[in-house]
């Protein structure tokens, strides 16, 4: 056998990577998180403003800030629980935070689910309301001739 083989510990190994598993998932995806609760915030913000304005986009807007913002929320615990409890984030080795590519990921992912989202509640749902509003219409009594 050689050298190599003789002194693996799966063990070790299985340690070493969940190990980095942690620190990535406690610390890059908790920065991606945050940022995506920037975007969502941002949106809420977007929705109260149309909405004072009575603009019907402000449905839509507040429906991804809300989704957004929950995944985010959950996504980040992890993070901000390692981050309470012990005062920092884990170490990934090197690794630069750019805000800026976080905030263009979020926004791409947003300008689609906005896209599916309008469409959703300005065509089909009201297409839905539409049909549903005709169904109920009761029809006029017709009066029996004597």
């Amino acid at each position: 056998m050689e050298k190599a083989y003789e002194h693996f510990s799966f063990s070790e190994t299985l340690h070493t990577v969940m190990g980095a598993a942690y620190n990535i998932f406690c610390h890059i995806i908790f920065d991606w998180a945050v940022h995506g609760l920037a975007v969502a915030a941002v949106l809420v913000i977007v929705s109260l403003v149309l909405r004072n304005r009575g603009h019907r986009l402000s449905g839509p807007f507040m429906a991804i800030g809300r989704r957004l913002a929950i995944f985010c929320a959950i996504v980040a615990a992890p993070g901000l629980y390692t981050l309470v409890t012990s005062g920092k984030l884990p170490p990934v080795g090197c690794y630069n935070v750019n805000s800026i590519g976080f905030i263009c990921f979020w926004s791409l992912i947003c300008a689609h689910a906005l896209g599916e989202e309008s469409n959703y509640q300005l065509v089909v749902k009201a297409e839905q309301d539409a049909a549903a509003a005709a169904a109920t219409v009761e029809p006029e009594p017709v009066e029996a001739e004597s």
